[in-house]
């Protein structure tokens, strides 16, 4: 058995409203209560298929950690094993080696800049940064006290709880 879709269980509902108003209380009391009823296993076959998609992304997320956790291990033992050729390459004095599949090299890096103690540094050398962010909670607890702040209002909206 196929059921309609909500959408069409909704509109068929809100539409025997208003065209049921010529049949006695009981018709009309019965033909919506079977309208609920549909509605009411739709939507309870919709909020079910809804857990078992929260249930799949939380596998997701599992899968994901375990395939970042995986990739930083390989990542880990590609620095450690590029370190070892690299240590070994310096201790012996070969800075270059040639096959016919790959080349490794010694090389230069460009200068960087080495820190010993921060606090002997010149203030030109440090930069500023101010951050402005809007206090939510402050402007929630004013709101709710009636004070007037320009370009906010308090709104109320609703949610779909699930248990």
């Amino acid at each position: 058995m196929n059921l309609p879709t909500l959408y069409e269980i909704k509109e068929e509902y809100l539409s025997a409203l208003t065209e049921l108003t010529d049949l006695d209380d009981e018709a009309v009391v019965d033909t919506l209560d079977a309208l609920k009823g549909t509605l009411k296993v739709k939507s309870a076959n919709v909020a079910k298929f809804t857990e078992h998609l929260k249930n799949t992304i939380q596998g997701m997320k599992e899968a994901e950690q375990r395939i970042a956790q995986r990739r930083k291990t390989i990542e880990r033992k590609i620095a450690r094993l590029q370190q070892y050729i690299k240590e070994a390459m310096e201790s012996t004095g070969i800075l270059k080696i040639e096959t016919n599949e790959i080349e490794l090299t010694i090389v230069k890096n460009p200068p960087r800049v080495a820190i010993g103690m921060e606090k002997g540094i010149p203030d030109k050398y440090f930069n500023t940064k101010k951050i402005v962010s809007l206090d939510k909670s402050k402007l929630s607890v004013d709101l709710k006290n009636g004070v007037e702040v320009p370009g906010c209002s308090l709104e109320s909206t609703t949610r779909l709880r699930i248990k």
